[in-house]
């Protein structure tokens, strides 16, 4: 054992000799060799983080900056930039921060890797003194995995033109709080809103069977979507009911309004081909509008689309017109008056399908006045 210390107190004072007669640089030199951590010329780079003023308000902009020496191969080599961004908050686990700027991403995809001309290195060895910036980009530019606080990891490379080799590589973290859904999360609930989509369609078509014309209206909607098929019916109505009311709550949450308006347009479809509309059946349908938010006259206009042609077979042919037991006469007056001005003017439509529906709306708006008639006559009797 002491002459293995001896030993290694030899080498470190013959190492210091010879530094001494070489002087300090050449020491330096060897000391960088050896632990190239202590090497004051070595190529690092740095993220930094500044707030600036923008139209939407003070944002945060990062900095990418890099120091010290690149190596090349020979005097005025030209050379490239390239630099990589990933997420390294989940230690071990290194993902991709995809860009919304297009100059930014590379080979099509939104991966973050900016590859652009760097200029001629003008000596063999040429050293940054100071730290320049070679690049800026916003932080709300970027999309991380997941919202909330997150490490970046910035990697930049100083390349060789002509050969594409490696001169100069450096790593750079910096903590940030990334304020927007990442892709992740998007892509979870992406899922979850096709999923209760599904579910919610499927729910109305069991509502409904036997009803063999809606479950090809859904099973190839379905594929549209590349979603699974829908599973045999199975359960009571009112089990069915419970389910399209169960993934009317996940869609209101996150779904926008193409979504709900796309899903209780399918599901009118698909009520429209069985072979009678039950007021229950269509109650929930207008549950699910009003969960949904759906507007009023959007509502009205995809009932009286897809249903009008079974007025025949509703319980509650009133509910085609927007009529309700909470309306005044008045109200109810004009809300026949201006459902007769409408269906009056297609009459003479080119298309005949459109003509059918105008003389059985017009029909309807008839027996209801008729209806109505009748009670206030009965009424005024009393």
């Amino acid at each position: 054992m002491t002459e293995r210390v001896l030993s290694i107190l030899i080498v470190v004072l013959t190492l210091g000799a010879i530094g001494a007669a070489l002087g300090p640089a050449c020491l330096r030199r060897w000391l960088s060799v050896l632990i190239p951590a202590l090497d004051p010329r070595r190529f690092v780079c740095r993220v930094l983080v500044f707030e600036e003023e923008t139209a939407a308000g003070c944002r945060d902009v990062l900095k990418i900056q890099i120091q010290g020496a690149i190596r090349a191969p020979h005097p005025n080599c030209d050379t490239d930039l390239l630099i990589q961004l990933t997420d390294a908050t989940d230690k071990g686990t290194v993902k991709p921060v995809l860009c919304r700027r297009t100059e930014w991403t590379s080979d099509g995809t939104p991966a973050h890797q900016y590859h652009f001309h760097n200029g001629l290195l003008p000596a063999r060895v040429s050293v940054l003194k100071d730290w320049v910036t070679v690049a800026e980009i916003g932080v709300w530019e970027l999309v991380f995995p997941r919202r909330g606080p997150a490490v970046l990891e910035c990697e930049v490379t100083v390349l060789d033109q002509t050969a594409g080799k490696a001169l100069a590589c450096a790593r750079s973290q910096v903590s940030l709080l990334s304020e927007h859904f990442g892709y992740e999360e998007i892509q979870q609930q992406r899922l979850a809103k096709q999923n209760a989509m599904r579910q919610m369609a499927s729910a109305v078509w069991q509502m409904t069977a036997p009803n063999p014309g809606g479950k090809e209206l859904l099973d190839r909607w379905l594929q549209e979507r590349k979603l699974p098929a829908a599973e045999p019916a199975v359960g009571t109505v009112e089990q069915a009911a419970a389910l399209a009311r169960e993934a009317c709550e996940q869609l209101a949450g996150y779904a926008d309004p193409a979504d709900g308006y796309a899903v209780l347009e399918i599901c009118m479809r698909i009520a429209a081909c069985g072979e009678s509309i039950s007021q229950p059946l269509l109650r929930e349908l207008q549950t699910l509008a009003a969960n949904l938010e759906i507007p009023k006259d959007r509502w009205e206009a995809l009932v009286q689309k897809y249903l009008s042609r079974q007025a025949e077979h509703i319980q509650d042919p009133m509910l085609l017109l927007g009529l309700h037991e909470r309306m005044t006469e008045a109200q109810i007056l004009e809300k026949l008056t201006s459902e007769y001005r409408k269906w009056n003017t297609r009459v003479t439509h080119p298309d005949p399908a459109v003509r059918r529906q105008a003389d059985q709306m017009l029909n309807l708006i008839a027996q209801c006045r008729s209806r109505f008639a009748r009670q206030a006559s009965g009424s005024s009797r009393g």
